[in-house]
């Protein structure tokens, strides 16, 4: 672990202190997982570098507060439910239903179906159940494309959300 910690650190990752600004949350999430996925980080090592190099001021004193609740010691915590709670605390409630609302309203109007797609699959984040159902998934991402590039779509054996999306590439 102690060399992943130095590979780590050698990424400069931004530091979070939770100042009340819930898009900086966003970043700094994002920033965390472009370093993990460099590394190749488990579960483990993900939360392991987040929570002990990364929370500064109040992040850091949530943190001490949720031991024992939200992370139990000994207990092992995947990165998925570390995110959840830390945007829990540091996203508000507000600010999440706007996001939600962004992805259920989300169209691709003037983007390409790669910028349409990347914009889908960053705000799906913030509603998983809607896109749990890999069905589901590949019909809410169709519905927002535009109808030029939808109808060469609808035949109903593309059911899957990757060659969906692989198939709107080719058509645009």
């Amino acid at each position: 672990m102690q060399g992943l910690v130095e590979q780590f650190l050698k990424l400069k990752p931004s530091k979070f202190a939770s100042l009340g600004d819930p898009s900086e949350a966003e970043v700094w999430i994002d920033e965390m997982e472009k370093s993990f996925t460099l590394l190749n980080c488990t579960d483990v090592e993900k939360v392991s570098l987040a929570k002990y190099h990364q929370l500064l001021g109040n992040a850091y004193h949530w943190l001490k507060a949720m031991k024992g609740t939200v992370f139990p010691e000994g207990a092992e915590v995947t990165w998925a439910s570390f995110v959840w709670a830390f945007f829990g605390k540091h996203f508000s409630d507000c600010a999440r239903d706007k996001k939600v609302m962004e992805f259920m309203q989300l169209t691709q109007n003037n983007l390409t179906v790669d910028q349409y797609e990347a914009r889908f699959v960053e705000l799906s984040r913030f509603a998983p159940k809607l896109v749990e159902d890999r069905e589901d998934k590949a019909k809410r991402l169709l519905n927002g494309m535009r109808p030029n590039i939808r109808r060469y779509l609808v035949p109903p054996n593309l059911k899957d959300y990757h060659e969906l999306y692989e198939c709107a590439q080719l058509v645009e």
